[in-house]
């Protein structure tokens, strides 16, 4: 598989997960498909990036942003960083509805935060942070 098709198979399969998140979140195998099925998938491609172009990589490639950007000059370091965000955006999404279904948050409310987590990561887990403190302070203040 080159650079492209790995590119390409990411961004369609991680769509599944997304689905299974925004429609399923409930369902009892969709935290087990996205947590011990697409994400340890997204991990083994990304370790066969790794391994297949572990000599161009260096211990100071992340020390200095010039480092970063000619480190992402190679396809395959740039497909590799791609499956990274894919995977750890869908793992944020998983525990986004996971933790909300244990605090009985609405599901119409954390599936807003989804949509951000999927495409701007760090923005939909904070909004979810948001929605989590002021859930969790209202509670206490009940009790």
């Amino acid at each position: 598989m080159n650079a492209t098709s790995i590119f390409s198979f990411g961004n369609s399969f991680v769509l599944l997960g997304w689905i299974l998140l925004i429609f399923l979140p409930k369902w009892k195998h969709t935290q087990t498909i996205i947590l011990n099925g697409m994400i340890v998938l997204f991990a083994l491609i990304y370790a066969f990036l790794l391994l297949k172009d572990i000599g161009s990589f260096s211990l100071d490639s992340f020390s200095t942003l010039a480092n970063v950007k000619a480190l992402f000059q190679n396809d395959n370091a740039v497909a590799m960083g791609w499956i990274h965000y894919l995977a750890f955006d869908l793992f944020v999404g998983a525990y986004i509805v996971k933790k909300s279904q244990q605090l009985q948050i609405s599901r119409w409310l954390y599936t807003l935060t989804l949509p951000f987590t999927f495409m701007f990561g760090p923005v939909g887990y904070l909004l979810f942070f948001l929605i989590k403190t002021v859930k969790t302070k209202t509670i206490h203040e009940i009790n």
